[in-house]
């Protein structure tokens, strides 16, 4: 077969470049250190974000399990991520954990996954028993989305080897229905997200796929003799999964004609959902390891182009493939289009890719503040306005991959999480020093998610460590700022009951804030879906929502600091009955 010259020359780019990805895998050298205790002032910045770690008063008890052994196998490095879900549907964000456990079973199994229900009073009550959520395994991450358009969110979770989908019975219980769904994944399951990819008002399901480890021939790496976890370049690849919901509690693999088997193999670990160019269909971001990113163009009727070199977000600043871990898509420079935010390796920057419209992109994160420091290793990432002053913020997790990091590496195992406050239209400056303990202490972080637990209009982080308790920030910002919360409600027949997909428009005297409700994002983890929007001194004049079966509508003089429901089809907003503390 013929291969066509710029295919040849792609390639050949692309196989340089993977090389000179795999060699900065390797790279030590130190890069710029945090600054010592007495550099950092103790206290918030006036009006600036700051957030205390809850964890224990909210009666979260759950630890994870740290799978690390002498053998430095690369499964021991990739944690476990976590998920806000509401499932009870009171308005109030329950807590899953998710459970890793040994990679060779050896002695009784770890404790299980668990779900936490709200009390709405800022405590947190284990109900994973009741809920028959108790699964122990090799778990990793979870997606939350209403499938069956029943009113009650669903769950998706990951092993290594398995995927579980656990159907929302309504009455506090759930039901694994994997096999009657007829899910199938037998390969290494990481990042996954919901979205409806052929427009029919149900959820799809798409799954990120690492690598093929056989443990009784696994390679070796090694350097001046000492063992180290190998690159996920040392292993065979394997491609993802997309799964089309045919509306009737089964799902049938469409990864072949759906055009996502056409992408070459390569290991996933973080995907969003989100209409890239505005011709209201979702298109599929996903971030993979030392290998080109995909991005996959929706073309209508449930068939997808992979266009990631083409569009400009295949590869890293400087040509070479990014370590990709945690992904986000959100408006970063006020022009109301999606760009596309990925974490990345030590001693490498973060990238942000601008979307320039088209479904061009153009890397912009040095020049917006996004890069990072380069002795960060990134993974779960978030955006939420921290400070309700109406520009995104950015949060995200950090930590090493090998224990040994200070001696294989020169750079240390447990690493400080990162807030990124935006300062104006595609800028932002790192305020980490100055928000709160929990981002002065290293951590070996992992999964990320945001939520408004206590419906107090702030939003909530909750990180995700490797071997030790999950952290629960509680956002306590001095601010006088005005707010907005919505849920939209789509109509369960054209638009999926969850919205993804939707567009919203948010105008006030200081000009338009847009939102996007996105599918999956972050690294193995699962933020609440409700759009919580910081007005800064304004009120809003309007909101202006773009179903995703492409229905337009405008509601006109919301008021803030409160929770509304937003329902496709419905004249006017509903306020919901919630408070928080």
């Amino acid at each position: 077969m013929t291969v066509p010259r710029r295919m040849w020359l792609l390639g050949v780019l692309g196989a340089i470049a993977a090389a000179v990805g795999a060699a900065t895998f390797f790279a030590s050298r130190k890069p710029n250190a945090d600054p010592s205790p007495t550099e950092i002032d103790a206290g918030p910045e006036p009006g600036g974000p700051w957030f205390v770690d809850v964890t224990r008063d909210a009666g979260i008890d759950f630890v994870h399990f740290d799978p690390t052994t002498d053998s430095h196998f690369i499964q021991e490095t990739m944690g476990s991520g976590v998920g806000w879900i509401d499932y009870d549907a009171d308005g109030w964000p329950d807590l899953f954990c998710i459970q890793d456990a040994p990679v060779r079973s050896s002695g009784p199994p770890p404790t299980t996954n668990r779900l936490y229900r709200n009390n709405r009073d800022g405590t947190f009550t284990d109900v994973t028993e009741k809920a028959r959520l108790a699964r122990t395994g090799f778990g990793q991450g979870c997606a939350v989305g209403d499938f069956d358009n029943d009113g009650f969110d669903d769950l998706v979770v990951t092993y290594m080897g398995g995927l579980a989908l656990y159907r929302n019975n309504g009455n506090g219980t759930f039901t694994d229905i994997t096999a009657a769904a007829r899910l199938t994944n037998p390969h290494w399951g990481t990042s996954c997200a919901w979205g409806d990819i052929d427009g029919d008002g149900f959820l799809d399901l798409y799954v990120c796929n690492y690598v093929e480890v056989d443990i009784d021939r696994y390679p070796r790496c090694a350097r001046d003799g000492k063992l180290f976890v190998c690159p996920p370049t040392s292993f065979p690849h394997v491609r993802h999964r997309l799964f089309r919901n045919n509306g009737n509690g089964t799902f049938t693999d469409v990864t072949v004609p759906s055009g996502i088997a056409d992408a070459p193999p390569a290991p996933g670990l973080g995907v969003v959902a989100t209409d890239l160019d505005g011709d209201g269909r979702l298109d599929l971001f996903v971030a993979n390891d030392l290998k080109a990113q995909y991005l996959f163009h929706n073309q209508g009727g449930g068939r997808f182009v992979e266009k990631g070199l083409l569009s400009g977000v295949g590869l890293g600043p400087a040509g070479q493939p990014v370590s990709g871990m945690g992904v986000e898509a959100f408006d970063a420079d006020g022009t109301g289009r999606p760009s596309l935010f990925v974490t990345n390796f030590y001693n490498q920057p973060n990238v942000l890719f601008r979307n320039r419209g088209k479904m061009r992109f153009l890397e912009a994160a040095t020049e917006t503040g996004l890069a990072g420091r380069r002795d960060r290793l990134g993974f779960g990432a978030v955006v939420l306005d921290a400070n309700l002053d109406g520009r995104p913020d950015l949060a995200v997790a950090n930590g090493h991959l090998h224990r040994d990091a200070a001696e294989v590496y020169r750079a240390p195992y447990a690493q400080r999480a990162q807030l990124f406050v935006g300062t104006g239209p595609g800028s932002f400056r790192d305020a980490s020093d100055r928000i709160g303990a929990y981002f002065r202490e290293p951590r070996v972080g992992r999964g990320l998610a945001w939520a408004d637990f206590d419906n107090d209009g702030k939003p909530d982080l909750v990180f995700s460590h490797v071997g030790g308790p999950p952290a629960v920030l509680h956002n306590r910002t001095e601010t006088t700022n005005n707010w907005l919360g919505l849920e939209l409600v789509g109509d369960g027949k054209r638009s999926n009951r969850n919205a993804i997909g939707a567009r919203i428009e948010v105008r006030t005297a200081s000009g338009v804030q847009v939102r996007f409700v996105n599918g999956g994002g972050s690294y193995l983890s699962a933020s609440e879906r409700r759009q919580l929007i910081g007005l800064g001194g304004d009120r809003v004049a309007r909101v202006t929502v773009r179903w995703p079966s492409g229905r337009e509508q405008v509601y006109e003089e919301v008021p803030g600091r409160r929770w509304w429901r937003l329902t496709e089809g419905a004249a006017d907003p509903t306020a919901l009955p919630i408070a928080g503390r």
